[in-house]
């Protein structure tokens, strides 16, 4: 089953339209349309942060929807302790274009996490923004 055919069968589960699921994840219907029916013959996938939102907005497993496996509706184990690179190797070997995507976001995606929780240890509470007498 092909990437857009899992995603019409998510949309169809879940009783929403492209259009609602464009604009979660803020692209245009024409853009969800032709993943949904693989523009000229190819097939099209959103990229790996949609792929992630498409999943949590419809209720899936974000596996099950890029890859096929396992079950819809079942969530894939946490993976602990594997490396960037171990996960790069299971994506297709010949598909240079595609792993050096993937590498990008995943490392834009730590970089965010990462400011994002420097920014959460930086910013004082309540209490300490109080002064004391």
């Amino acid at each position: 089953m092909t990437y857009g055919k899992r995603l019409h069968d998510a949309l169809n589960r879940a009783g929403r339209t492209r259009k609602q699921l464009a604009a979660a994840l803020g692209v245009s219907p024409q853009a969800v349309g032709m993943v949904l029916n693989g523009s000229g013959g190819v097939e099209r996938k959103l990229s790996a942060v949609n792929n992630e939102k498409a999943a949590a907005y419809l209720g899936i497993s974000r596996l099950w929807l890029l890859t096929g496996e396992n079950e819809p509706d079942q969530q894939p184990q946490k993976i602990a302790g594997v490396g960037l690179d171990a996960l790069i190797e299971l994506l297709p070997k010949n598909d240079y274009l595609l792993r050096a995507q993937v590498f990008a976001q995943a490392s834009q995606l730590i970089i965010t996490a990462i400011v994002d929780s420097r920014k959460m240890q930086v910013q004082p509470t309540d209490n300490q923004s109080e002064k004391q007498p």
